[in-house]
């Protein structure tokens, strides 16, 4: 009975391989594969030398997971070095305007890198993750023992990196020893030569020999006489800082280029269009600085003389005659007498038509542009006001000139 018993077994077991075979062979379009029926039989577990078959499956969820947490924490650490390296860069690639930094001493790294980004040297960024990251990449608490970076004054641009502003820091290179000068508006050359030297910046005879005789490359010099008066007008009134061993020629050359900055490339048109060249165009705005008190008042009074001019009236201002007497060495008088405006000179324009054959001192911007554009009105006379505040009164007609003159004489006495 046992020995049937096994054979039945045994028999059975051959028809389920068989049966697991076919299986395999039809594994993808076996529709009963999970039929209930299938697992009916207990000695189908019973049997140790079955291997039930398996479905085909996909990457394992662990696999796929650390692919996918691979993948957004590599994409992280590049958007995140993208950004280092971004904040890190040039702020204006192009600009290479100085801005001098002051470290003061003890300051700490992150004090530092706040004031250049408070002077607009660095971009916005996660600087103090970056200043740390930086100084860890670039190895440089190895290389340099004690204080990494350097206290001073420091040159930086807008087009320098934080490498190279850091190396800058840490060699220790600080600006050179400045001096400041300031050049009043209204002063003649022989004037601003006398200022420089109260200012310990340079001698008058080695100013004035680079005016008489250096070379200077600019667009509206290219009509400019020899002698002292070669660089009258265009010696532009300003606050100049300068290094301490700038000799005349950088120093006149820093002038001369404030004004050719300011000097807007259309003003050349406009001039053309008035029929007007660069220098007389200044030398009429020097008139103009030298008359007006009043801000307000320059472009009227450009209109007074460009009117003059028009109809052949000399321009009779008291401005040219104070202009002889600093040429000759002397002291500019409070009051003119009639016999002044008979000093035989080519700048006396009591005597002489037109224009006188140069500035009589550096204007500033405000009169060279009322000259270039002027206000529309007829008057051709003018005169101190009355109010006695610096103000004129204009007027076209001569009788109401006069008036005016004798108003202001009247509250001069006055006051008197």
């Amino acid at each position: 009975m046992a020995l049937r018993s096994r054979e039945r077994r045994a028999a059975k077991k051959a028809r389920e391989a068989e049966k697991n075979r076919e299986v395999y062979d039809d594994y993808d379009d076996y529709d009963e594969y999970d039929d209930d029926d299938y697992y009916d039989d207990d000695d189908y577990y019973d049997d140790d030398d079955y291997d039930e078959p398996r479905r085909r499956r996909g990457p394992h969820p662990a696999i796929v997971a650390l692919i996918v947490t691979t993948i957004i924490v590599g994409g992280g650490f590049y958007a995140l070095n993208t950004l280092y390296e971004d904040t890190l860069s040039p702020v204006d690639p192009g600009n290479t305007t100085e801005i001098t930094v002051v470290i003061e001493e003890g300051s700490s790294k992150i004090s530092i890198v706040k004031s250049l980004m408070d002077h607009g040297l660095l971009r916005d960024g996660l600087i103090r993750g970056f200043i740390t990251e930086y100084i860890v990449r670039q190895h440089i608490d190895r290389m340099y023992e004690g204080e990494i970076f350097n206290y001073g004054e420091f040159v930086f641009t807008k087009s320098m990196s934080f490498d190279d502003m850091a190396r800058l820091l840490i060699e220790g290179v600080q600006v050179a020893k400045t001096k400041q000068f300031t050049v009043p508006e209204g002063l003649t050359v022989s004037q601003v030569a006398r200022t420089l030297v109260a200012n310990g910046i340079v001698s008058e005879g080695q100013f004035m020999e680079e005016v008489r005789n250096g070379k200077f490359d600019y667009k509206f010099l290219v009509d400019a006489p020899m002698g002292d008066d070669r660089l009258e007008g265009f010696l532009y009134p300003e606050t100049y800082e300068i290094y301490e061993d700038a000799t005349a020629h950088d120093i006149i050359d820093k002038m001369l280029g404030q004004f050719d900055m300011l000097f807007k490339p259309e003003y050349y048109q406009v001039a053309q269009d008035m029929g007007m060249s660069v220098r007389e165009v200044v030398t009429l705005a020097s008139i103009v600085e030298r008359e007006a008190v009043v801000a307000a008042e320059r472009p009227m009074m450009a209109r007074v003389f460009l009117n003059r001019l028009e109809i052949g009236m000399r321009l009779e201002s008291c401005a040219t005659i104070q202009y002889i007497f600093i040429i000759n060495g002397e002291e500019p008088r409070e009051f003119l007498l009639d016999a002044d405006t008979q000093i035989p000179s080519p700048f006396n324009t009591y005597l002489n038509d037109g224009l006188p054959p140069g500035p009589i001192c550096s204007p500033r911007m405000a009169s060279i542009e009322a000259v270039l554009f002027p206000d529309d009105n007829d008057y051709v006379f003018f005169v101190l006001s009355d109010a006695l505040d610096g103000s004129h009164k204009f007027s076209a007609d001569y009788n109401e000139f006069l008036q005016n003159k004798d108003a202001y004489y009247r509250a001069v006495n006055a006051g008197g």
